[in-house]
């Protein structure tokens, strides 16, 4: 009795070290975290090919090569950008420079061209080994349905490094060596796997490979802005290489067909200005180019050019060589300007479809466009599909189908300005004659051509229904019209028409799948037959089915695991998520992954085989990969990503909800600190967007912040962090924050373990209005944290968009903002929901982050509120990061708002002494010089 007493009391006090042991997050962890980056399955399912990385980049990462027969695994420091051959047999990657040795060289200002370049490697899988390797690779090619070779790009060698007392007894009349092809510039190499033998290609400029062939096309250069040598063809089996036309100044644009047999090229003949070359287009056949297009535009239309900024390409059959081509465009310049004479000038008219700012941030695709044609290599004729009258074209993925549809919004252009969603007219295009007829007119479905080459399926959103087109006949069916349940989303609370729940792909019998809220249907195209519920149980039991479109080359057929269609099961009540294979004519389903706790992300399965991979995560879980190979089979864990995460405090999240003032339900999650206790009382931070209650499951890696709060941070120093969802009516956005938000806190605070005297908001963007709103109208909290807030909605429906180019007033009438009136028929609405006009009621301390390159919310709202609050002696603080857009893209600048934030956080909410950047501010003379992090102790 006495040796088991002492047994436990050794096994508690264990446990009771390890816990004591765990240490709170700080902001010198997040190097610590990683992140899976890139997964690869073989096409036989053999082997899965994983890449690791740091999160915040600060560090090593690891490739992992999984072999799912043997379970073998090898791991290699630093591996990435990975290939797998067709035939499974052999894994490919490179290597990077250690990150210490990196930043070293960086540190020293080490010129690009001089810096350590990455190392190639090649992994025998059936080995288990490395069997070759190469240094200095830029990057690499391998052909996708066929083995064996690879094609290499490789930096320049560097020139050996001259003996100084050699080089001064060299002679002055003694001429310089001339300098070696491999030094002079970037050059390929051609690799056989099996001989590990490998071909040179010097002066390499581009190359393109077929996906099956055995030869493939290049040209060589002697340099940039210097003429090119050549086009030529590399028969990999011989290793010979042959001249396919060199009395050209330069080449752009190599094309080679599905098999290898068939190619095409740009080329230009003038050695002018690179703006005003005469491209012509060339067709490779047995060897001999072809000329289908010259310089002065024969084959095309009247007064169009040949345009050399896209690549031609082939149909999968090879019967279609597709190119672009536009009418030329005619400048009356006056040439006797200098320029410095010439006005500098942006002229908006109210007749522009797009208005300045959009054309600027569309200026390089306005002057790219081009329209395509293709010439069809079996009767040599030209066919044009579309001109600036029909400005799109949308093709079957094989590029061969008959009938495929083009479209145009100009007609809509100028309404997009405040309209939403854009609209566009659709037509057929009989890509044999090149007829067109209208389709669709005003719509804003996005027709999706079918594989029976017949029909294509869109969603009406006016009238809320899924209809089929037939391409032959231009008939329209209503595909869904005598079903009582919906497909469209129920809970939209925008001033627009709702969205379809979405679509899942083409069944193998040409079937199309759609979603109502829960369950998927399956639409016979022709409407006779009726549509099937194939899911069936979804409704009844608040599960949301879906299935996986997984085939990055064919992305709109649906993805089949074992004879069943491959589909994910989203439990809506405890938000967990389980993946199944479905009979669609019984609607039986066979369990692959059944969770009750987690969600499941990142699926894939091979091409040709069982093998499936996915990750599986919660809040207490990092979402490492899983894989299974058979149906029934226990999912096996391959990753181990972050084993640290148990050294440090974490927490736990709950879902939980409560009435709002209104008397609706809402949802929330509330994160607690990992040692939590009831029976005290914790800061509490509120953060909001929109819905986020379905992220219950969601892992939240240790990172520096773009632009919020970070969950884990918080619980594992101590706050309880809370997640309201947020309901909307038309017009009082600031109102609905109120309704949903502050009922939400009330209610946490009435579970008794909520410091009411030291709550905080934090909101980015659309929550960065609301939390900017909520302080106008509720004193309630003791700091709040504001990412980019409207403040002014007045002067916000009239600004940019300015990565896009785009009015901001479709916002305001139809989207997000959701006023749902234009600014004079709604004036008081906009008043009443913006809070610069509320902050003489400011008695909350506010810290924003508004950044000067900021695209999307203009910088000038947050210079408003902070001018306001300042004006009126209102604590106020505004961070703004330079050249930093809507969300924090730099690392550096992460790291910073990351410790500010929780510096300003910690001093209201903790009381804290507060930094000195708060209490005597960042003067621009110390900018770049002193961070000012240290706490005012005074």
């Amino acid at each position: 009795m006495f040796t088991r007493f002492l047994l436990l009391a050794l096994i508690f006090a264990v446990s009771a070290s390890h816990a004591q042991q765990k240490k709170s997050l700080s902001h010198k962890d997040y190097d610590l975290w990683k992140k899976i980056d890139h997964t690869q399955v073989s096409n036989n399912g053999d082997i899965v090919v994983t890449t690791i990385s740091t999160s915040t980049g600060r560090g090593d990462g690891y490739l992992k090569i999984h072999n799912v027969r043997t379970g073998k695994t090898f791991q290699f420091k630093n591996g990435y950008k990975t290939g797998i051959s067709h035939d499974g047999h052999y894994v490919f990657f490179l290597r990077k420079l250690a990150y210490r040795l990196e930043r070293k060289e960086r540190k020293e200002d080490v010129k690009k061209d001089q810096r350590t370049k990455d190392d190639f490697f090649v992994y025998d899988v059936r080995k288990n080994q490395l069997t070759d390797s190469m240094m200095r690779i830029k990057s690499y090619k391998i052909p996708k349905e066929s083995s064996g070779w690879v094609v290499l790009e490789h930096h320049k060698n560097e020139p050996p490094k001259k003996d100084k007392a050699d080089s001064s007894e060299v002679k002055k009349d003694q001429k310089k060596p001339i300098k070696r092809l491999a030094e002079k510039a970037d050059y390929g190499i051609v690799y056989n796997i099996k001989k590990q033998s490998r071909d040179t290609l010097f002066q390499l400029k581009d190359f393109q490979l077929p996906r099956e062939g055995q030869q493939f096309i290049f040209s060589t250069s002697e340099g940039e802005k210097k003429t090119d040598l050549g086009v030529f063809l590399y028969d990999v089996q011989n290793g010979s290489q042959t001249l396919l036309d060199s009395s050209h100044y330069t080449y752009k644009g190599l094309s080679i067909d599905h098999t290898g047999r068939q190619m095409a090229f740009l080329a230009a003949q003038d050695s002018v200005k690179s703006d005003s070359l005469k491209y012509e287009l060339f067709y490779v056949n047995h060897k001999l180019p072809i000329k289908i297009v010259d310089s002065l535009g024969k084959n095309l239309r009247k007064d169009w050019e040949l345009s050399a900024v896209q690549r031609p390409y082939f149909s999968k059959d090879g019967k279609r060589l597709f190119f672009y081509s536009r009418p030329k465009r005619h400048f009356h310049r006056d040439t006797t300007f200098l320029d410095d004479e010439i006005p500098e000038v942006d002229i908006w008219s109210y007749h522009d479809k797009l208005i300045q700012p959009e054309q600027k941030a569309k200026l390089k695709q306005l002057e790219d466009k081009a329209y395509q044609s293709f010439y069809n290599t079996d009767t040599q004729k030209i066919i044009s599909l579309h001109d600036q009258r029909m400005e799109y074209i949308s093709f079957d993925q094989e590029h061969t189908q008959r009938y495929v549809l083009g479209y145009t919004n100009s007609p809509y252009q100028i309404e997009r300005s405040w309209d939403y969603p854009s609209l566009q007219d659709y037509f057929i295009v009989d890509t044999h004659t090149g007829e067109k007829r209208l389709a669709l007119k005003g719509t804003s479905g996005r027709p999706i051509l079918a594989p029976d080459h017949k029909h294509a399926v869109y969603y009406d959103q006016e009238e809320k229904s899924w209809w089929s087109l037939n391409l032959e006949t231009n008939t329209k069916v209503n595909l869904t019209r005598n079903l009582t349940v919906n497909f469209f989303d129920e809970k939209n609370d925008r001033p627009m028409l709702p969205r379809a729940y979405g679509f899942g792909g083409f069944t193998k019998d040409g079937q199309a799948l759609v979603y109502d809220q829960y369950d998927i249907w399956s639409l016979e195209l022709s409407g006779t037959d009726k549509p099937k519920n194939i899911t069936r149980t979804g409704r009844e039991n608040n599960i949301e089915f879906r299935s996986f479109r997984l085939d990055p080359e064919y992305r709109t057929k649906t993805t089949y695991y074992d004879k069943g269609i491959l589909i994910s099961a989203f439990d809506k009540t405890n938000k967990s998520s389980s993946l199944f294979s479905l009979n669609p004519k019984n609607g039986k389903k066979q369990s692959l992954i059944e969770t009750d706790n987690f969600l499941i992300t990142g699926v894939d399965k091979a091409k040709n085989g069982t093998t499936l991979v996915f990750q599986k995560e919660n809040f207490q879980h990092f979402p490492d990969l899983y894989i299974i190979n058979k149906r029934g089979a226990e999912a096996d864990r391959i990753t181990d990503a972050n084993p640290q995460h148990n050294h440090f405090k974490w927490g736990s999240v709950e879902l939980v909800s409560w009435q709002a003032y209104d008397g609706e339900t809402l949802e929330g999650l509330l994160y607690k600190p990992e040692d939590f206790d009831p029976n005290k009382k914790y800061p509490m931070i509120a953060y909001f967007y929109e819905r986020r209650s379905d992220t219950y499951n969601r892992y939240h890696t240790p990172k520096p912040s773009a632009s919020t709060v970070n969950m884990s941070y918080l619980v594992s120093n101590g706050y309880v962090a809370f997640v309201p969802d947020i309901v909307y009516k038309l017009g009082q956005p600031g109102p609905d924050a109120y309704n949903s938000i502050v009922s939400g806190v009330e209610a946490m605070e009435a579970k008794g373990f909520i410091d009411s005297n030291n709550m905080a908001l934090q909101g980015q963007s659309w929550g960065g209005y609301q939390t900017a709103y909520l302080i106008t109208v509720t004193n309630k909290f003791k700091a709040a944290m504001a990412g980019a807030p409207v403040s002014n909605m007045t002067s916000a429906y009239g600004g940019i968009r300015w990565r896009s180019g785009m009015s901001r007033a479709f916002q305001y009438e139809k989207t997000q903002s959701r006023i749902g009136k234009n600014l004079w028929d709604g004036l008081d609405l906009y008043l009443k929901n913006s809070p610069l006009f509320g902050i003489p009621n400011i008695e909350t301390p506010l810290l924003m982050m508004h950044n000067d390159a900021d695209g999307a919310v203009p910088y000038y709202q947050g210079i408003e509120m902070f001018m306001g609050m300042r004006r009126l002696n209102k604590p106020v603080w505004l961070l703004v990061y330079n050249n930093e857009a809507h969300n924090l893209s730099k690392l550096k600048n992460k790291q910073d708002l990351s410790i500010r934030m929780m510096q300003f956080f910690d001093h209201y909410l903790k009381d804290a002494p507060a930094p000195l950047w708060m209490t005597e501010g960042l003067p621009h003379i110390m900018k770049g010089k002193d961070l000012r992090y240290e706490l005012d102790k005074d």
